[in-house]
C-alpha cells in the first residue's frame, strides 16, 4: 500500500480546518452551480452546517465542480469556533 492521497481528497482535509460547514457551503455551490441553479458569475450566499444545524454562512461566487478552483469566497458571514 502507497498510503498516498487523492487531489479530492487533499482539498476535503484542507477545507475541513476552517470547519465541516465550511467544506459543505463550498461543495453546496458547486453542486448548485452544475445543476444550472446559479450563476457561476454572481454572487450567492451558502448555509450549511454539521448534524444539529445551520452554523455556516459564506458569500461566494459559484464555480462548476470541473472549475472548482475559480470559485471565489468573498465573506464569511458566520462560522463556529473550533
Amino acid at each position: 500500500m502507497l498510503h498516498t492521497y487523492q487531489l479530492d481528497e487533499i482539498v476535503a482535509y484542507t477545507l475541513r480546518t476552517m470547519g465541516q460547514g465550511f467544506k459543505v457551503c463550498l461543495e453546496i455551490a458547486c453542486m448548485a452551480a452544475d445543476a444550472g441553479l446559479v450563476s457561476v458569475k454572481k454572487e450567492a450566499i451558502c448555509i450549511a452546517g454539521t448534524g444539529t444545524g445551520a452554523d455556516t454562512a459564506v458569500v461566494l461566487t459559484p464555480a462548476n465542480a470541473q472549475g472548482f478552483f475559480e470559485l471565489k469566497v468573498h465573506e464569511i458571514v458566520c462560522k463556529p469556533r473550533l
